[in-house]
């Protein structure tokens, strides 16, 4: 049975992952800067007969998130996937982002993303195999609508890192790939205002916001033995804003 360690797993993508992941049979730690939410995710896999546990991680904490690594591998074996979903918006204007904001943004966006992926790498090369799945964003595509430049930034990042990662992490059969959804319902939107929300939907060719749980479908197929010849790719999912 194979492991996955889903970041941001107590809501939103995260969770679908989750929970989508588990009902295919694979062992999920779900991790999360919100504990209380970790728990829920785990503990609704568990009542359904799946395998979980969560794991309080800050993703911008280096430490914490090898530490998050060495848990999966102690009480599940592995770990074989790292689903990199965890992330922060903002929507500050570009006149007023300090350094403080910009860092925070980056750091869990960009350099959590890639210190995960360090963080596992001893693992997969032990097993000469993995999936790694990044989750970048539409705003990484074409510098976004309504989100701050720190976000457009640290996701674009996620893109570039995805695919050298990809070409280099090849050699030890890891998959690499990126997934950039469009605008999706979740949580991560709180801080939109119903207006920017609603001029969003009204450019998107599908006409409404994505489901986590169509993310998510995208994000298990890629780390699904069907995808095995893929790598380096990045796959949009958006309704058709990115054309």
């Amino acid at each position: 049975m194979k492991t996955a360690i889903v970041t941001g797993g107590g809501s939103g993508i995260g969770k679908s992952c989750c929970l989508q992941l588990a009902e295919s049979g694979i062992r999920v730690v779900a991790a999360d800067i919100n504990g209380a939410a970790a728990e829920e995710t785990a503990a609704e896999i568990t009542s359904a007969g799946g395998h979980a546990l969560p794991f309080l991680v800050n993703m911008a904490n280096i430490p914490g998130i090898r530490a998050m690594a060495a848990f999966a591998a102690d009480m599940y074996g592995g770990p074989h996937i790292l689903v990199n979903n965890a992330g922060l918006l903002h929507t500050t204007a570009i006149e007023d982002i300090t350094e403080e904001e910009w860092d925070t943004i980056c750091d869990v966006n960009l350099k959590g993303v890639f210190f995960a992926c360090q963080a596992v790498l001893p693992y997969f090369k032990a097993i000469n195999g993995g999936k790694i799945v990044n989750m970048s964003s539409l705003a990484g595509r074409n510098g976004g609508f309504a989100n701050g430049m720190a976000y457009s930034a640290s996701k674009a990042g996620v893109i570039g890192l995805t695919k050298g990662l990809a070409a280099r992490l090849a050699q030890y059969n890891i998959n690499v790939n990126a997934v950039c959804p469009g605008t999706t319902q979740t949580p991560i939107l709180d801080g939109l205002t119903n207006e920017k929300l609603q001029k969003i939907m009204e450019i998107i060719p599908l006409g409404r916001l994505g489901k986590a749980e169509e993310i998510a479908s995208l994000v298990c197929y890629l780390c699904s033995d069907q995808a095995s010849f893929i790598t380096g790719a990045v796959m949009d999912i958006n309704g058709g804003m990115y054309i």
